[in-house]
């Protein structure tokens, strides 16, 4: 063996050393990372949830937006919400976040799910002399469940959350599932036994929710209030008895499997009733 062959040999063995050492300080992923260039709108229901694969922004110049978008269903308060620091981004008059009834980002087919309504708008009203556009329906949410102020069309808020709910809204929509009569009309005095017993815990007994943090530092609740001077409207979907039962039915306590839920239907009224009774702030022209 020659001295070159030699030096040769030796050469790749060090090269090949530091290799191995470098894998043992950096081990590879045990599951391959995918590239964000590689991210597409997602063709079936994504799971934003804490046990699915979660949100990736897609690659390209309309990734920061849908990502901002996404941040505003997730943390509405932290970015737009009355406690932020620039007055002029105060729009929600709450701290509430969109997923308080979206939830997981709108990816729960049980509660009020934001997949697939993009292709759903402009709506135009069954005799044609109504139509709402996506910008218009999302601030409707702005004004009556964040109880605060519209934003602006061409504000790049309202961009984002058009371009977070078009990244979501290939797959088709969830059809609306009616809520089921109960046995007796609904009770309200009844209602707040059942929110003693099973919405207390989480939502506390005066029904003002747990912060994440403490009052006017704008990281929002860990479980939103039901009522007072930081829920939603009197204007909102969810003062509507009917729309909260079902919401109530199919997703309360948190985590229940909506075919196999802890409240029966007559509860489920009667504590929607109760949440009804409520004070909460009033719009002139609300729809109570």
């Amino acid at each position: 063996m020659t001295k070159r062959t030699v030096f040769a040999a030796l050469f790749i063995a060090a090269c090949a050393a530091v290799a191995v050492a470098m894998l043992a300080l950096n081990p590879p992923s045990s599951k391959p990372q995918e590239s964000a260039a590689s991210v597409a709108p997602p063709s079936t229901w994504p799971d934003y949830g804490p046990s699915g694969p979660g949100f990736v922004a897609p690659a390209g110049p309309e990734g920061d937006l849908v990502a901002l978008g996404y941040k505003l269903v997730t943390q509405t308060y932290a970015i737009i919400g009355p406690d932020v620091s620039d007055p002029a981004m105060r729009f929600a008059g709450n701290n509430l976040s969109c997923q308080d009834c979206h939830l997981n980002a709108g990816t729960v087919r049980s509660s009020l799910p934001l997949v697939g309504v993009f292709r759903k708008f402009p709506w135009v009203s069954p005799d044609g002399k109504r139509t709402v556009t996506l910008r218009d329906r999302l601030n409707e949410c702005m004004t009556h469940s964040m109880d605060g102020r519209p934003l602006p069309d061409d504000s790049r808020e309202m961009n984002a959350l058009v371009a977070f709910l078009k990244f979501i809204g290939g797959p088709p929509a969830e059809p609306s599932q009616p809520m089921p009569r109960p046995p007796l009309p609904a009770d309200a005095a009844r209602g707040a036994e059942v929110y003693a017993k099973v919405c207390a815990t989480c939502h506390r007994p005066e029904g003002q929710g747990a912060r994440i943090g403490s009052a006017n530092d704008a990281q929002g609740y860990r479980f939103p209030p039901l009522w007072g001077p930081d829920s939603f409207n009197s204007a909102a979907g969810m003062s509507y008895v009917s729309i909260a039962a079902k919401f109530v039915m199919r997703n309360m306590p948190r985590g229940v499997e909506p075919r196999h839920p802890q409240l029966d239907v007559q509860q489920a009224w009667d504590v929607a009733a109760y949440l009804h009774a409520q004070p909460r702030p009033i719009v002139p022209t609300g729809r109570r």
